[in-house]
């Protein structure tokens, strides 16, 4: 199909050289056939993506599900970012589940307990893509932002985490 409007292009160019009075037309001309090859290019790839309606669809193969029960958080610690509203989380994460983990999602809850009462200030999640094999653990480090914290000081927080959405690796 390109190989069409090579043609035309090779003709109009040709009429402009050998004819003054269609030289006026070229760019308008050119414009057109351009817009035109554009508009069939979008049209044929539209129609070659959709799936032909009796080829039945071949569902990918299953990914082997990872509950968070399997996976435990040790050695957590929050230290102070560079801005006041910003914690830099690191820790350990535990597979020990029966097929390799690719990603979970680590939920952070930040708490002011002054006097052993604690109100919830904040709370955060981060994406971990951190690839641990069955049995085996692995460090991380991610950051939680808690906005709003520098308005009101925290005189005892304290860190509660949590994990959701783990991911096996796709095989």
């Amino acid at each position: 199909m390109i190989w069409a409007f090579a043609v035309v292009a090779a003709a109009i160019l040709y009429l402009a050289l050998r004819f003054r009075r269609f030289q006026s037309w070229v760019e308008p001309v050119l414009t057109i056939v351009v817009a035109i090859g554009l508009a069939a290019a979008l049209l044929i790839w539209f129609v070659e993506e959709r799936t032909p309606s009796g080829t039945p669809v071949v569902p990918e193969t299953e990914t082997p599900a990872l509950s968070a029960e399997v996976v435990t958080l040790s050695e957590m610690q929050a230290d102070a970012g560079q801005t006041r509203t910003s914690f830099r989380v690191t820790g350990q994460v535990t597979n020990s589940g029966t097929v390799p983990m690719q990603s979970f999602w680590l939920d952070v809850v930040l708490s002011d307990c002054p006097d052993g009462t604690c109100r919830e200030v904040g709370r955060d999640d981060a994406l971990i893509v951190l690839r641990v094999l069955p049995g085996e653990s692995a460090d991380f480090s991610t950051f939680a932002v808690f906005p709003g914290i520098d308005l009101t000081p925290l005189t005892a927080p304290r860190f509660d985490y949590g994990v959701r959405d783990v991911r096996a690796v796709r095989r």
